[in-house]
């Protein structure tokens, strides 16, 4: 049991409970808060409200936490975590938040080092998000087609593996695990758990996530055998082939061997301005994986074993490894 960062305080690592291990209670970009017209007082207070109430919903599908993984540059409020969490009451979910970035690597992170890429994600840990707010409790990189982008004089690909450097060293250093964005149609996961190996990280500590949008078993596997935990992070719909197709993938790993190495989510968010503002309200955002999946994979051979060790064991186990491995 190891101390785990939530935006209202730290909580033990067996408090996690049931967790949806990739989702956000906002998404847009760095800054929107400042672009005028966008997030007015009232369009604030209803971020908030559809937050609460998103979060009071998968609270009564038996969710315990939510891992928001929405880095500064993804659009992160830090001031909508602390109203949220001054709202516990009426949600009683834990919210585990992040330091890391997106998948544009912000230009001035192009000149620095890996270690003061890394202080930086330390600070957001270890002294709160903006020196003063909720402490980060994950580290969140994004490995998307920017990756095959290796030409010029600083090609994108060499900057996102300094980044991913970064992270590992930050994630040594404080104890916080990673969390990974990835095109999985591009095992992009091989190449980060290579440099994360590299740097000496325990690999239970690294999730690579939205791995469901492959259903290359071979891959997928192949990232489980090398001891990471594999994201299952996209779940967007109730149609039967679809469910049948996501959860299936589940179901092969967790036959496979793999149940304690699988987490699951949606990816999904209640109150966000990805294009634009969503004018429809979504307080069911985050049921459709306890609500739909999880009744699929029983359907279907899982036990409830399997179950526990895809929504409790596998994340609180990256938690607990990174603590372990803090210098």
């Amino acid at each position: 049991m190891v101390s785990v960062n939530t935006i209202r305080g730290p909580i033990d690592s067996s408090e996690l409970g049931r967790t949806l291990s990739h989702e956000h209670l906002t998404t847009g970009g760095a800054g929107m808060d400042r672009i005028p017209g966008l997030m007015d007082d009232s369009r604030k207070r209803e971020m908030v409200d559809r937050s609460v109430a998103a979060l009071a919903r998968v609270r009564q599908s038996g969710i315990d936490t939510i891992i928001d993984l929405t880095p500064f540059d993804l659009g992160r409020q830090q001031w909508l975590f602390r109203e949220v969490a001054a709202r516990h009451d009426e949600h009683g979910v834990n919210i585990v938040c992040a330091t890391g970035c997106y998948r544009w690597v912000p230009p001035y992170y192009w000149t620095w080092t890996e270690d003061e890429i890394a202080d930086r994600f330390a600070l957001e840990i270890e002294q709160g998000i903006d020196g003063d707010g909720p402490k980060a409790g994950i580290i969140k990189l994004a490995w998307d087609m920017e990756a095959r982008l290796t030409e010029g004089r600083m090609p994108i690909r060499s900057v996102m593996e300094k980044v991913a450097r970064a992270a590992a060293r930050a994630s040594k250093a404080t104890g916080a695990p990673i969390s990974c964005h990835t095109l999985a149609t591009d095992e992009l996961g091989t190449p980060l758990m290579e440099i994360f190996e590299a740097e000496g990280m325990d690999p239970r500590a690294v999730t690579i996530g939205h791995s469901n949008d492959t259903t290359d078993l071979d891959y997928l596997t192949s990232i489980a055998k090398r001891g990471a935990n594999i994201g299952l992070d996209r779940f967007f719909s109730d149609d039967p082939e679809y469910v049948a197709t996501r959860g299936g993938i589940a179901l092969a790993l967790a036959q496979a061997g793999y149940a304690e190495q699988v987490s699951l989510g949606h990816d999904a968010q209640p109150a966000g301005f990805w294009g634009r503002w969503n004018e429809t309200e979504r307080p069911h955002c985050w049921t459709l994986v306890p609500e739909v999946e999880v009744p699929w994979l029983r359907d279907h051979g899982a036990s409830e074993a399997d179950i526990d060790a895809m929504l409790v064991t596998s994340i609180r186990a990256t938690f607990e490894a990174a603590a372990a491995q803090k210098a």
